[in-house]
């Protein structure tokens, strides 16, 4: 099995009308990556973070200024689906990335505050109002003037991270790195 990793050496661009400002991208999501981030994600596998989480820091420290980056946030899980699954996915990657990076981790301060759908079941034209008014700074003093990398696992459409950014720039966040393992778009 082959892992397509992304080949750039640079951070890409955001996606048109994105709040985010650039994405970290490690592998497209397809293959052996797909398989093992939907186990991950929804067949109790927490132990795959590390792996992941390898693989994003590699990408992260080929393509970002590190030195620009104030905290890392990961997109919170409604605390119903985190009882359910057991552990936020993102959030385990966020923590071992803010370790081994040496930036401070503060996905506590960031919460989802409506129990959304999943967005894995919804059409594109339902993920684009599923995210509306889902996610909450608790603590907008912590984002305020702060470059933040937004972690999460998978972007299909961009529609969560959009949303995660568009809270956090609102919050009075200066700039939004997003970086996920993998995404079936090509940048």
């Amino acid at each position: 099995m082959i892992i397509e990793f992304k080949k750039d050496k640079r951070l890409e661009p955001a996606m048109g009308n994105s709040y985010f400002d650039e994405i970290v991208c490690a592998c497209e999501y397809r293959g052996i990556v797909r398989d093992a981030l939907k186990r991950f994600k929804f067949y109790n596998k927490p132990a795959y973070f590390r792996a992941f989480t390898m693989l994003l820091l590699q990408r992260i420290r080929e393509v970002a200024d590190l030195g620009e980056i104030d905290i890392i946030v990961s997109v919170p899980l409604h605390p119903i689906r985190k009882r359910r699954r057991g552990y936020n996915q993102s959030y385990l990657i966020s923590k071992a990335l803010s370790k081994a990076l040496g930036i401070k981790e503060q996905s506590r301060s960031f919460v989802r505050v409506r129990n959304t759908r999943s967005q894995s079941l919804l059409k594109r034209h339902e993920r684009l109002t599923n995210m509306e008014g889902a996610f909450k700074v608790k603590h907008i003093l912590s984002m305020k003037d702060k470059t933040i990398l937004l972690v999460d696992d998978i972007l299909t459409t961009g529609t969560t991270l959009n949303e995660c950014s568009k809270v956090l720039k609102q919050a009075g966040a200066k700039k939004i790195i997003a970086a996920v393992i993998a995404s079936g778009r090509r940048f």
